[in-house]
């Protein structure tokens, strides 16, 4: 088939090279404009972007897919299908349906379940065991299409954003010309979504990644795990900032929410929540490095006692 991809992230990278070295054809590439990234603010083109020169394919980056200036430029490919892997910008319907097999989007999630963005995240927050891709038609409510197929995935403890993406994403790899298959060869089924079992998950937020540490220590062990690569979970060490980037839930039956009531050599220390504990392992205290937990409390003075807030 000849294929538009659309794509912008990391995730859609192993999707991109998979489909360059099968019988498809990629036409061109749609991806987000060039962005200025860290402080300095340094242009960085997207990763899709540097797929696809490297494989010599036409590229695309248009402010908006809706400007009559690029419908019109695309609309000159006879296209038999959209692909579109976290690209980033809602698709005009002239976009959706111009090709023969219409537009398919890879989700990463198991639809109707956290439909819209960050659902890796939000599994993980949630503390679901399970995920996985979904594929499924593009139509104008979002991640409502039609569904052709689905893969799932155990979530492990060992689990974190990052991590779970890459899996996912390659999952997505691993399907995508089974799936492609499908469609050219319209052996599938469209299976309708149930409305009553769909739910929606919000784009993560700065404020979403302040620990209240009177909840249960898997709720906070899962929102750590949930919040990489942003924004990560923090919380207030004598009035500064401290991201904690990785803990693990132990027993404890003492101590108050917060207080820190031991220090495990060589592994870090241990904070009270709302049941349980956590042993915290990897933090970045405000304006430093991220630094292994043990290393930050014994650099701090009368350090046991004192509470996380």
């Amino acid at each position: 088939m000849k294929i538009a991809f659309w794509g912008t992230p990391v995730f859609a990278v192993p999707i991109l090279k998979k489909l360059i070295n099968s019988k498809h054809e990629i036409l061109f590439v749609v991806t987000q404009p060039d962005k200025p990234v860290g402080r300095k603010q340094v242009l960085t083109p997207p990763p899709i972007k540097l797929i696809a020169l490297e494989n010599n394919i036409k590229i695309f980056q248009p402010e908006k897919v809706a400007s009559p200036e690029f419908i019109s430029e695309y609309k000159k490919y006879e296209i038999d299908l959209n692909l579109i892997v976290a690209f980033g910008q809602i698709l005009p319907d002239e976009i959706i349906y111009h090709p023969k097999h219409h537009s398919i989007n890879i989700h990463a999630s198991l639809l109707p379940k956290y439909r819209g963005a960050s659902p890796i995240n939000w599994a993980i927050i949630n503390g679901d065991s399970e995920t996985g891709v979904t594929y499924q038609f593009i139509e104008k409510k979002l991640d409502a299409g039609d569904i052709i197929y689905q893969e799932k995935i155990k979530i492990e403890s060992s689990d974190n954003s990052i991590t779970l993406s890459e899996k996912l994403s390659q999952l997505s790899s691993e399907t995508v010309l089974k799936v492609l298959d499908m469609i050219e060869t319209k052996n599938y089924t469209r299976i309708k979504q149930d409305e009553t079992k769909a739910t929606y998950v919000k784009i993560l937020k700065k404020e979403d990644g302040k620990l209240n540490f009177k909840e249960p220590a898997i709720n906070i062990f899962n929102k750590i795990r949930g919040l990489l690569p942003w924004p990560v979970a923090y919380c207030t060490f004598d009035g500064k900032f401290l991201k904690i980037f990785k803990a693990e839930v132990i027993n404890s039956n003492t101590g108050e929410p917060g207080e820190i009531i031991d220090i495990i050599k060589g592994k870090g220390f241990v904070v009270k929540a709302g049941n349980d504990a956590l042993l915290i392992c990897e933090v970045q205290p405000e304006s430093g490095k991220k630094m292994d937990a043990f290393s930050f409390a014994i650099g701090q003075k009368n350090f046991k006692g004192k509470f996380l807030q």
